[in-house]
């Protein structure tokens, strides 16, 4: 499925910016965005959960709903020291996850960590007005 296919399945709904992978009903990957192509061909033909052996259990409900409802779902997650905010959206031939990086833990000095912490803080500032996401508990259990 194409980006542009991915917004005749949304509608109106603007897309983010953001890397993608499309998976089969099996999640296996079949397609990777052209800008992460390089880092992530290696992956295509695979399940995704072989290369994310602990996320399962933190994006795999998010995709279940997607795939449920048939509507687009948005979570962040937590996992491998990355914020990200993924954004299943679900079709007939498999599920576009549009990722985008909101921030990464830099453990190279205290400064770092301290400037990382802040970024990853601030992200997520936004979203304690909104109701609570039961996903993100499952996020927890894919830290190392």
């Amino acid at each position: 499925m194409s980006t542009s296919a991915a917004r005749r399945v949304l509608g109106e709904t603007e897309l983010p910016d953001t890397e993608y992978i499309v998976l089969d009903s099996e999640d296996r990957i079949v397609r990777v965005s052209p800008d992460r192509y390089e880092a992530l061909a290696h992956w295509v033909g695979d399940v995704l959960w072989d290369h994310l052996p602990e996320a399962p259990e933190s994006f795999g409900p998010c995709f279940a709903e997607a795939r449920i409802t048939g509507r687009a779902v948005e979570s962040l997650f937590f996992y491998a020291g990355r914020l990200q905010r993924l954004t299943a959206i679900p079709a007939v031939d498999g599920l576009a996850v549009h990722f985008e990086l909101l921030g990464e833990l830099d453990v190279t000095t205290l400064g770092t960590l301290t400037e990382s912490l802040a970024q990853i803080e601030a992200a997520l500032a936004g979203r304690a007005s909104e109701p609570h996401d039961s996903r993100a508990l499952a996020s927890l259990q894919a830290l190392p």
